[in-house]
């Protein structure tokens, strides 16, 4: 007995002593969060994040930085950011200061930019209607082009309908007739030549522009992996070159990436923050040979994206021997073109290639790139051209503030740019930012609704025929502006401090081809457009998309040229209905926006209405007591009448009187968990069938379920309601045919009558099946809509 006791003390010393660690532990496992974010905050300050208001531009540096330094560890350093620092992004900083939050804070949230931006974008939408009904409503010509089955007057035209154009009257010959936006927000038309089909000069630019977009694409991705996998280019290698005794020798042809025509010459893949992978190759087709440069594909090309404030040619011109004196570039891209020359200059490689003993001497040199690379094959080609007079670049969707005004005419004799309909990029540039900010902060000035309205408003697209009506539903008038607000003298007082600043405006450089997407499945239309009309940021839903190179070289594979000298057309389109309320629910056109209820709140009654019943399903199909199964009859030559077991699809319940040896006269009770069937699936017909059954009504609800979830969010067409409802009559259908287990569950065995009934399972399916019919029912409804 002494033994025992002494162990039982022994046991209470173990168990306080480990009740003492687990408590230990506890508080560990507390502190460590605590000690984490004081860490973070300890660097933080060590950053200067929480300085004074002062050094807010410092403050923004840093948590652009932190956001960019996130990036870098999810794609675990594939897109770079090994090179850049904090103070890169300085000039960014300060400008977004500048533009957003000056001395004077204008205070807004996140709401506020999601309702200012979508509401900008129907103000634009609505400008242009307005611009458009004006212009045929005065201009016959105009009219004509537009609408020809509008009843034109007799009346000719002797004066230039827009006699605000400083340009010469409209020649009304091979032009096009665009819609460019003012300084004040409005839309004026403006005429533009077309590129002809019957102009040579326009054939073959067309030509050049889709022969070297392949080039601008490539250099990409694929050129690096074909000199890896084909040229023997070693891992970790970042440059290709010839050997001494190949640099003439028709070899290295890209033949895998469709250009038999070109020899690899030279490419560096070197990217940091100032230099830039590119590469050059010799077209022996078009007797050419090409420089290309890639666009942005890392962080570092992103953070000399953002450093677009204007910097001085006047030292590159002294260093390549051009007068450019009082002209000035991007910031950022000039840091990159001024490594690209030096690069060439110290490899040689146009050196040898141009010089006497070259089979290439004769070839003209060709410059081109996508997006950053674009603008520092610009900047590359004015630096080159003093050597190379007969140079040409082709930049595709080069960024919006490259060039300042005088040199972009300069470089119309030998820089070609495009701009793909809405492309945001190409218009990005500091005058373009103070544009869509003062147009931003007039619409949240103008608007008189509660906020809630507003979004709700928003969040249901409407069409250009009846969005004057929706604006003026939502916006105030600009004269009815209320100025005794606090959030209206803030602004007063901020624009009177951004008055004061001064800066150079940059633009897109050389001859502009704007590729104009008709919108109605043809190819896109080029023009020659003006550099004027980028300095606005349109806001649509390809401003993002129209950038990439993969579409571009297609568009302009594709794109049409006019059929003749004195064919004229019009870039917009006109629609003289006035749309009622009621007729905008049915004919307004539907994007998918989450949640917008585009035809009412039914389709989120039976979007939820199925979902319920997809629960059921599933939880009818996984329980073991779709049916409680009762015993009568003789058992042992006793008469007995007790429940026997329940069953499911897949399992089935048994019962349990508490000891080993149970019989049917025993005081069963249900065991708690469900027994897999042990028989074989094949020995049970009616079983195999519903399984069958419950997995053909699982595949027909899940899609109606999400097609009914779309509804909510986009109008869909009659054809869709149409199989909704298939979908959910054929779910009812086979729910409802699970029960044809109850063949293989009940009936007579042996002596006993075994008696069905429906057990908590099977009460689960039932409802599902109701629930389907209902749910389908109002489907039928919207599928007899016309």
């Amino acid at each position: 007995q002494d033994v025992v006791v002494d162990r039982s003390q022994e046991d209470q010393v173990y168990y306080r002593f480990y009740s003492v660690l687990m408590v230990t532990y506890a508080l560990e496992l507390l502190f460590w969060p605590s000690a984490f974010v004081g860490n973070i905050v300890r660097l933080a300050k060590k950053h200067g994040m929480f300085e004074g208001k002062q050094d807010k531009e410092h403050r923004l540096q840093c948590i652009i930085g932190l956001v960019l330094r996130c990036l870098q560890c999810i794609s675990c350093g594939k897109v770079g950011g090994k090179e850049f620092k904090n103070k890169e992004l300085n000039d960014f900083a300060v400008q977004f200061m500048e533009l957003a939050n000056y001395e004077t804070q204008v205070d807004f949230v996140l709401s506020d930019i999601y309702i200012g931006f979508h509401m900008v974008a129907r103000d634009q939408l609505e400008q242009r209607e307005a611009a458009i009904r004006s212009v045929v409503k005065e201009n016959n010509f105009i009219r004509d082009l537009v609408q020809p089955q509008i009843e034109k007057d007799k009346k000719t035209d002797d004066k230039d309908p827009f006699a605000s154009h400083t340009r010469k009257a409209m020649q009304k010959t091979g032009s096009i007739y665009i819609l460019q936006q003012t300084k004040n927000f409005k839309y004026e038309v403006r005429e533009r030549k077309l590129l002809l089909e019957s102009n040579e000069g326009d054939q073959a630019l067309m030509q050049d522009l889709s022969y070297y977009s392949i080039y601008a694409r490539i250099i990409y991705e694929k050129l690096r992996i074909l000199t890896v996998e084909e040229f023997g280019l070693k891992e970790g290698v970042s440059n290709f070159t010839r050997g001494s005794g190949a640099q003439f020798e028709s070899r290295y042809r890209l033949s895998s990436l469709d250009c038999e025509h070109a020899m690899l010459f030279y490419a560096s893949f070197l990217n940091g923050m100032i230099s830039t992978p590119y590469a050059i190759l010799v077209d022996t087709s078009a007797g050419k040979v090409v420089i290309t440069v890639r666009g942005t594909h890392s962080i570092e090309d992103m953070v000399i994206d953002m450093q677009y404030r204007p910097a001085s040619l006047e030292k590159v011109g002294l260093i390549c021997g051009s007068d450019l004196k009082g002209h000035f570039c991007h910031k950022g891209l000039l840091a990159r073109s001024k490594w690209l020359y030096n690069s060439l200059r110290s490899e040689k490689v146009l050196k040898t290639l141009y010089s006497d003993e070259s089979p290439f001497k004769d070839y003209d040199l060709v410059v081109c790139g996508h997006s950053m690379g674009a603008g520092c094959a610009i900047l590359l080609a004015v630096m080159l051209r003093p050597s190379y007079p007969s140079i040409k670049c082709f930049a595709y969707e080069p960024p919006g503030a490259l060039l300042d005004d005088g040199l972009c005419t300069k470089c119309e004799d030998f820089v070609v740019s495009t701009v793909r309909q809405d492309d945001f990029i190409c218009r990005t540039s500091h005058q373009s930012f103070d544009a869509i900010r003062d147009n931003f902060f007039d619409i949240l000035a103008r608007i008189k609704v509660p906020k809630i309205q507003a979004f709700y408003d928003i969040r249901t697209p409407c069409g250009s025929a009846f969005i004057k009506q929706r604006n003026s539903a939502v916006l105030r008038p600009q004269t009815d502006i209320p100025t005794d607000t606090v959030f209206y003298q803030r602004l007063q007082k901020f624009r009177e401090e951004r008055s004061e600043a001064d800066y150079m405006k940059l633009w897109i450089p050389g001859k502009i081809v704007h590729l104009l997407d008709p919108g109605d499945g043809r190819p896109h239309i080029p023009y020659y457009a003006s550099k004027h009309q980028f300095d606005h940021i349109v806001i649509s839903k390809t401003m993002a998309s129209d950038h990439m190179i993969v579409d571009l070289i297609e568009v302009l594979q594709n794109a049409q040229l006019s059929g003749g000298q004195r064919k004229s057309m019009v870039s917009f389109k006109f629609n003289d209905s006035i749309k009622t309320e009621e007729e905008e629910k049915i004919e307004s056109p539907r994007f998918f926006m989450l949640c917008s209820n585009p035809q009412g709140s039914l389709p989120i009654l039976l979007t939820t209405g199925a979902f319920i019943a997809v629960i059921f399903s599933i939880l009818s199909n996984t329980r073991c007591d779709i049916f409680t199964r009762f015993a009568s009859g003789i058992w042992d030559g006793d008469e007995i009448s007790t429940k026997f077991n329940s069953v499911g699809l897949y399992s089935v319940k048994l019962l349990d009187c508490g000891h080993q040896n149970c019989t049917l006269q025993d005081e069963l009770i249900d065991y708690p968990r469900c027994i897999p069937l042990s028989i074989p699936i094949s020995n049970l017909e009616w079983f195999s069938k519903a399984q069958i059954f419950a997995a053909c009504q699982m595949g027909f609800a899940f899609p109606s379920l999400l097609a009914l979830f779309i509804s909510t969010c986009y109008r869909i067409k009659r054809y869709a309601w149409i199989a909704i409802s298939f979908m959910l009559l054929s779910s009812t259908l086979f729910q409802c045919l699970v029960f044809v287990l109850y063949y293989d569950s009940c009936g007579d065995w042996d002596s006993l009558t075994i008696t069905c009934y429906v057990g908590p399972g099977g009460s689960f399916a039932i409802t599902a099946c109701c629930l389907y019919f209902i749910t389908a029912l109002g489907s039928i409804f919207f599928a007899c809509r016309k």
